[in-house]
């Protein structure tokens, strides 16, 4: 048998010590209890004495300290094995995704795609950050879901002025996230950038353990970039077409991960992140089985606090 809360048994030190000076000095009772307490226990017509009364309230006040210490017996130990589940979501939010060749734009149709694989997602804390030339946290890993979605909802590109697709900083980013845990998962929502190789970022994640997996919301036509100005142009007046990067799947496929291009289908991010939160590692666990005891002691606590304060009268 063990205590939950032992630190309240040193709470009984003072009781115990007060019953013995009752029982070992005469010292007027009135100058230990209230008032109010003396008028319940010294009724003149109840057979159990004053002092007898008070033992019992103190024996009372030690089962009661006993009780909310939570007295437990330990029946056993079971060893189950618990799957890790966190989740880093990074969204791309440069320039380019404003590109409308994916109806309404790029950076829309991910949002949409997240809100709608919420719903899908279970037994899993996400993290979500915003990324474009740097990375910037709006939420720390959480299960709360609606207050992710919430988030989501209100982000939007209007006063954000990041060009550039910086993925080894959102790497960085993720890692201390992540912190020590088990598995890194980083599930990137992104046009790709417009970088050849990604040799930097697959040495990054694989020597920090982070697996990578893409979510690709670009086509292979791409389209101009569209902002309150008008299409976005160059230094040289010429339109800025923005494409897919086929190189992105380099990243994912290097780095243990998954790479999968956007559809209309809604659940295709959803069944995407369940079936690659299948490859988190598991670990063995203990469960301690506990029956918990405190309803004896204070079904004695309460007996004894009938019998002080309400004891039969003496008979005629």
């Amino acid at each position: 048998m063990g205590f939950e809360q032992v630190e309240l048994l040193y709470l009984t030190i003072p009781v115990v010590m007060l019953w013995f000076f009752i029982h070992s000095k005469n010292k007027s009772i009135e100058a230990l209890f209230s008032a109010e307490v003396l008028e319940k226990i010294s009724l003149n017509n109840h057979k159990i004495s004053t002092k007898v009364r008070l033992r019992l309230l103190l024996l009372s006040m030690i089962f009661i300290l006993i009780a909310l210490s939570k007295p437990i017996l330990v029946s056993g130990e079971i060893k189950v094995n618990k799957r890790l589940s966190d989740l880093v979501v990074a969204i791309d939010m440069s320039k380019s995704m404003l590109a409308n060749d994916i109806y309404p734009n790029r950076f829309e149709f991910a949002k949409n795609k997240l809100l709608n694989s919420f719903d899908g997602i279970k037994n899993t804390r996400i993290a979500i950050l915003g990324f474009a030339n740097q990375a910037f946290l709006i939420s720390p890993l959480t299960d709360d879901l609606n207050s992710l979605k919430f988030l989501i909802k209100n982000l939007y590109l209007d006063s954000i002025s990041l060009t550039g697709t910086n993925i080894l900083n959102i790497l960085q980013s993720s890692n201390d996230l992540f912190g020590g845990a088990l598995n890194k998962q980083l599930l990137l929502l992104t046009d790709g950038g417009d970088n050849d190789n990604f040799d930097k970022e697959i040495d990054y994640a694989n020597e920090h353990n982070i697996q990578i997996f893409i979510f690709d919301i670009a086509s292979e036509r791409g389209s101009s970039i569209q902002t309150e100005e008008g299409a976005l142009e160059d230094a040289y007046g010429n339109l800025v077409i923005v494409k897919e990067n086929p190189n992105i799947v380099n990243l994912a496929n290097q780095t243990q991960g998954r790479y999968l291009k956007y559809s209309l289908n809604n659940d295709d991010l959803s069944k995407f992140i369940n079936a690659f939160k299948k490859l988190s590692s598991s670990k063995n666990t203990s469960i301690i089985q506990k029956q918990q005891l405190f309803y004896y002691p204070l079904m004695f606590a309460l007996v004894l606090l009938f019998f002080a304060f309400f004891s039969l009268p003496k008979k005629s």
